[in-house]
């Protein structure tokens, strides 16, 4: 499979603990209550942090986004296509063969790119 990457960087919400401490008298803080769905009346102590997920190491959201557009865009063209395919072929459409061959390709090119396992050394 594929080797993903991920750069980390030391949480300085928790500062590398994984428990966050950042509330009054050392209890967590108000934000890591709410990532984790409890309420924020009551106070809770050794809640994982929220934005590291209690690993000490924290990944930048947008690296994350930027991980995931590709595969999400990828696969909603896919079956974007699939759909559209479905939908001409079932409505005899006279430009079915075009549009048949252009999301052939298209389809085939997002497939090759995603499962071809060669490594570049």
């Amino acid at each position: 499979m594929h080797e993903i990457k991920a750069n980390l960087h030391p949480c300085r919400h928790c500062n590398e603990t994984g428990t966050c401490s950042n509330g009054k008298e050392r209890a967590s803080c108000n934000a890591c209550a709410k990532g984790h769905e409890l309420s924020k009346r009551q106070r809770y102590f050794g809640l994982p942090c929220a934005a590291c997920n209690g690993i000490g190491q924290a990944e930048p959201k947008t690296e994350r986004i930027n991980k995931r557009v590709k595969p999400v865009l990828a696969m909603g063209i896919v079956f974007l296509l699939l759909i559209f395919m479905f939908a001409l072929a079932l409505t005899g459409n006279s430009h079915f063969p075009e549009f048949l061959a252009f999301s052939g390709t298209l389809i085939g090119s997002i497939i090759a790119f995603y499962f071809t396992h060669s490594k570049q050394a």
